[in-house]
């Protein structure tokens, strides 16, 4: 073998060490909003009011499902005509710049609904934390996307995964980042570099962009996505900045609903037995059922035993069994066990 093959294959080794290091504890948290949206509109008036209703259902359309393309369902172009029946309620607030704003509540089961009848999965709220290294290249000069020294690209990138429904975490991008991954390297997307450069932030997904201004001002750029140890991509030439963090956010929706997303159309609900150890009180049986009941892909959860602190559920849910335990494993207090002969299910051990 020679020494340019051996240096790859060590390499390629390393790699999918880190990755596969990287892969293991996800951290998530609950998204709260997915069924508000924020608008800036031209006045109070009954046209803006109705636009805005509209246009704000269309966004909690996509940040429910995931998907960009949502609202051109036909149940869900059909339902934008009507975005009234769906609102719960509205309110103005203006801003110190003297923008004005309005924010627009949607009823979730309804949403829901409206979801099942278009085909659309129904993404789950507790979602993957995403850690978000982005290199921008322009007239200033190339340089990370951070406060201090792109404050407009940070900005652009918080608004995307928010109306998204992405949970972003931007790198704090101090001495111990500046230490570990430049922005040529970066620029270069180095997986070693990035996926080092990262370690500090163990638990979120990882996702890295790059993107140039061209003198029409147009961007052009590349997103990179580390989904389960193999590396997802997606080139991309925008009109704005806006446009191109935009297809960042939904690189990572669309891969995140394959493995998270509830179908909301299927006929029958399964039945699936979970077994828990470390349930010591009343009160933490009572959190246990309320964690799991308030998961959409959940639709009942029944007791069928206690015995010492070890309790077994009888769960029903709109989806298989593996979707099920990735969507329960998003809460570190669920720790996964192995399943003792004869036993079936999922096995945890509840820690709070």
């Amino acid at each position: 073998m020679s020494t340019l093959s051996i240096r790859q294959l060590v390499a390629t080794l390393l790699f999918l060490h880190w990755a596969a290091l990287w892969a293991v504890g996800t951290q998530a948290e609950i998204v709260d909003d997915i069924y508000k949206a924020r608008l800036a509109v031209d006045g109070r008036d009954t046209r803006s009011l109705s636009a805005a209703r509209k246009a704000g259902l269309a966004e909690v359309l996509i940040k429910a499902s995931g998907d960009p393309q949502a609202p051109l369902s036909p149940a869900a172009a059909k339902a934008l005509d009507g975005a009234q029946a769906y609102l719960l309620g509205y309110s103005y607030e203006e801003e110190e710049q003297g923008a004005l704003l309005l924010r627009l509540e949607y009823d979730e089961q309804a949403v829901q609904q409206l979801l099942r009848e278009s085909g659309l999965r129904l993404w789950t709220a507790n979602r993957p934390l995403v850690l978000t290294w982005l290199v921008i290249s322009d007239e200033k000069g190339r340089r990370f996307a951070s406060v201090d020294a792109a404050p407009q690209a940070n900005d652009v990138l918080r608004d995307s995964f928010k109306r998204r429904g992405v949970p972003l975490q931007i790198p704090l991008y101090d001495l111990s980042d500046a230490a570990a991954i430049s922005p040529g390297e970066a620029w270069r997307q180095s997986s070693s570099a990035l996926i080092d450069a990262s370690r500090r932030y163990r638990g979120a997904e990882l996702l890295a962009g790059r993107v140039a201004r061209l003198s029409d001002g147009s961007w052009v750029g590349d997103w990179r996505y580390l989904d389960n140890g193999r590396w997802r991509s997606r080139s991309s030439t925008a009109d704005s900045l806006q446009a191109f963090t935009d297809a960042g956010a939904e690189l990572v929706a669309a891969t995140l609903v394959e493995q998270y997303g509830v179908n909301l159309t299927a006929d029958t609900d399964e039945r699936y037995r979970l077994t828990l150890r470390g349930v010591r009180s009343f009160e933490d049986y009572t959190v246990l059922q309320q964690v799991l009941g308030s998961l959409e892909a959940v639709r009942s959860v029944v007791p069928e035993s206690l015995l010492g602190d070890q309790v077994s559920l009888r769960v029903e849910a709109e989806t298989d069994l593996q979707q099920l335990a990735r969507i329960i494993e998003l809460d570190k207090r669920f720790v996964p066990l192995p399943l003792e002969p004869g036993q079936n299910g999922l096995s945890y051990e509840w820690i709070r």
